[in-house]
């Protein structure tokens, strides 16, 4: 056989690898993705009924007391009071009339 039939047959052989390494690799990303957003939508639905849960155990709480009941229980924490709003890292608390009414 002549070398460069050799040569052909090895690339051919490499592309042919490399073709379904790509094609196993962008499935596998397609699968992960799907399953990363399924996951995010399942735990923003769970973050919002906690939030409802919250909202409606704290019926009794101003804003000045739901601050100092952050503070003493997460004492280590950066707790901003803004005007209506209440935030301790990603969690946003906010009021209305001196009530909470929404919890993120």
């Amino acid at each position: 056989m002549n070398k460069w039939k050799v040569s052909f047959f090895v690339c051919l052989s490499f592309l042919v690898l490399i073709f379904l390494g790509g094609a196993y690799m962008l499935f596998d990303q397609a699968i992960s993705y799907s399953y990363l957003d399924t996951s995010y939508e399942d735990q923003v639905k769970s973050n919002a009924v906690l939030g409802n849960l919250i909202v409606k155990g704290s019926k009794s709480y101003n804003q000045k007391d739901f601050l100092f009941l952050l503070r003493q229980a997460y004492p280590n924490e950066f707790i901003v009071e803004e005007g209506n709003k209440i935030t301790m890292g990603f969690n946003v608390f906010e009021f209305e009339n001196n009530q909470l009414v929404k919890a993120q």
